[in-house]
């Protein structure tokens, strides 16, 4: 079987490959403790839960609308300030990554990212025939700046071609978020030499900031965001986007002809979702691991929001030998029980760090710390 020239653009990231690594060892019977998960350790809330159950006792088991019903692109539209006819909703955030990038993106054109990277954002834009322009964050403390930035587009005013960037913050996998007066010189930047700007804001609520959004900045921005870290909703798949009008009819095509409907019972659920609380932002867990780091003397960038930092394990692995991230995780996995993340899930140049997600109960977490605290020393 002859397989596309545009699947070989698809690879399966090492994120996806070690997870199955640690199914591995949980199907010998050993107890992880994982923290590489993505997600909230929290259970979705039961009034959330409560009004899934009555919408299917309501038979809302139908098909809904290809961008959801018009019921909860309302009210996504009251809470951002904007139309229902600039918002869409699907299954998850994943699915308006490529609805974006294949509405927008033609072969060659350019996709600026800032790595460390999540990584669908790099196997999408270049699946879509975008040449990615990965922008280090090393030496800037793991954050775009601005100069970081123009430096970039300078060095590719040659390529005419029609010019992306994506920006995440709260980040994945560093957990920095950026500050406000750097996003509004990038987003200035941006403006001038027009590039449009898609804004990753999935796990914007759990920060110190949690109403803060790009599109306070222009309301040209694209943003893709989701109910799944905010109200424990992973496995409910409800993302939405809010796009400029004529380019949600576009976006709403991919998601008639590839992805169909979301949920009609999750739909219903997001509606209640809206009116609750979000999760509260992980302060304690956060410190937790700072402390931990700190007194190991592991350098790493504080993490600020979300639920990941990204520490760098070089002299570790240099005093056990080890040569890269998927053997140092490894090793964590197989000597202490412990899940983490290899760095190079999120770019090469990030061979020596993990990406540690510390949104577990703060006695699991601890427990965790320690043995990991046994196998390193």
């Amino acid at each position: 079987m002859k397989f596309s020239n545009r699947s070989s653009r698809l690879t399966s990231s090492p994120l996806y490959v070690f997870s199955r690594k640690v199914k591995e060892q949980e199907a010998l019977g050993r107890e992880i403790i994982s923290l590489g998960l993505g997600e909230p350790f929290y259970d979705t809330p039961e009034k959330i839960k409560e009004a899934g159950i009555e919408a299917i006792k309501n038979n809302k088991t139908h098909y809904n609308p290809a961008a959801g019903s018009m019921e909860l692109r309302k009210a996504l539209a009251a809470i951002h300030g904007v139309t229902p006819e600039h918002i869409s909703v699907s299954s998850g955030a994943k699915p308006f990554l490529g609805a974006v990038f294949w509405s927008l993106v033609d072969e060659g054109d350019i996709v600026y990212m800032a790595g460390p990277y999540y990584p669908p954002f790099l196997q999408i834009a270049e699946s879509c025939g975008a040449q990615v322009v990965l922008i280090d964050t090393k030496p800037t403390g793991l954050r775009l700046t601005a100069d970081s930035l123009k430096e970039a587009i300078d060095a590719n005013a040659h390529n005419q071609k029609k010019s992306y960037i994506i920006i995440n913050s709260p980040n994945n996998p560093t957990g920095v978020v950026y500050e406000k007066a750097e996003l509004e010189k990038i987003v200035e930047l941006c403006k001038e030499r027009g590039i449009a700007i898609i804004s990753d804001e999935c796990y914007g609520k759990l920060s110190a900031d949690p109403d803060f959004g790009l599109r306070n900045f222009s309301e040209d921005v694209i943003v893709i965001n989701s109910l799944s870290k905010s109200h424990a909703m992973t496995g409910w798949r409800i993302g939405y986007a809010i796009c400029p009008p004529e380019l949600n009819v576009i976006v709403g095509r991919f998601l008639e002809n590839y992805i169909g409907c979301p949920s009609s019972i999750s739909d219903a659920a997001a509606l209640v979702a809206l009116k609750s609380e979000p999760l509260p932002d992980l302060v304690g867990q956060r410190e937790l691991v700072h402390s931990w780091l700190g007194r190991l003397g592991i350098p790493h960038t504080k993490s600020e929001g979300g639920i990941f930092i990204f520490p760098d394990f070089a002299e570790i692995m240099k005093k056990k030998g080890i040569s890269n991230s998927v053997d140092l995780a490894t090793y964590f996995l197989e000597e202490a029980g412990v899940a983490t993340t290899p760095g190079i899930s999120f770019g090469e140049k990030y061979d020596t760090h993990l990406r540690i997600s510390y949104c577990l109960k703060p006695e699991i977490l601890i427990e965790a710390l320690k043995r990991l605290k046994k196998v390193i020393l």
